[in-house]
Order: structure tokens, then C-alpha cells, then sequence
């Protein structure tokens, strides 16, 4: 169960981000989860938010390495790990920057595919991903 929903979940966001590479080249910027804007800025605790994220899971990879040597991961689990992060950081910067509190629902959606995805990565759940 917890296998087809991880899954499903994954396989709706991988075609979410195709779609929206697909649009920034057309000329169409789409955030989370379809708002469209044309020749307008995403909103700034957004960028900042996905930056974080992307610099707290390399750090945590750097860290990792540093003192838990080379152990392999796969792909589900660096999808949990930078889910986790963003999910952080969306936290932490939302709350900084005191947006509106209909925002948080962002926040909300990613905690909730967090759990999920480290349910499915777990040792016993692996094998399904194979």
C-alpha cells in the first residue's frame, strides 16, 4: 500500500515538473502546486525556500560522507531526504517572512509526502523500488 502510494505520489510529481520545465521554455512560469504567472516574479520565500533546501541536503550528504564514509542510497531516499529539507525550510522561511497563513498549505502538502516517502524507504520497503 504504502509502496503504490509513494509511487503514485512520485510519478504525479515527476510529470508536475516535466510539465512546468515544459512551460518555462514557452515562456509560462507555473508554482506549486498551478499558479501561472507571466512576466511576474515568484514570490521570494518560495525561491528562498527551494534554495535552502537544496543547500541543507548538500550539506547533509557532505556530512554524511564526511563521517558515515560511502554507503549507497537510492533514489527514494535522496527524494525523502531533500522533501524533508524543503519542507524545513519552507517552514522556517514562511514563518520569518510572515506570509499568510492560506500558504502554510504548501508546508502541509510536503510534510505529508515526506511521511509517506519515509515509510517507502525504509530497509523493509526498498526492494519494492528495485
Amino acid at each position: 500500500m504504502v509502496r503504490t502510494l509513494a509511487k503514485f505520489i512520485i510519478g504525479l510529481l515527476s510529470l508536475w515538473a516535466v510539465a512546468f520545465i515544459i512551460a518555462e521554455i514557452m515562456g509560462v512560469t507555473i508554482y506549486f502546486p498551478f499558479t501561472i504567472v507571466e512576466k511576474q516574479e515568484i514570490p521570494y520565500h518560495r525561491i528562498t525556500s527551494v534554495r535552502l533546501a537544496v543547500f541543507l541536503t548538500f550539506a547533509y550528504f557532505g556530512f554524511r560522507y564526511l563521517f558515515l564514509q560511502s554507503e549507497k542510497l537510492y533514489p527514494i531516499q535522496f527524494l525523502e531526504i531533500y522533501i524533508k529539507s524543503f519542507t524545513i525550510c519552507c517552514l522556517f522561511v514562511f514563518y520569518t517572512s510572515q506570509v499568510e497563513f492560506r500558504e502554510y498549505y504548501f508546508v502541509f502538502f510536503l510534510f505529508i509526502v515526506s511521511i509517506i516517502l519515509h515509510f517507502a524507504s525504509r530497509k523493509k520497503m526498498r526492494s519494492y523500488f528495485n
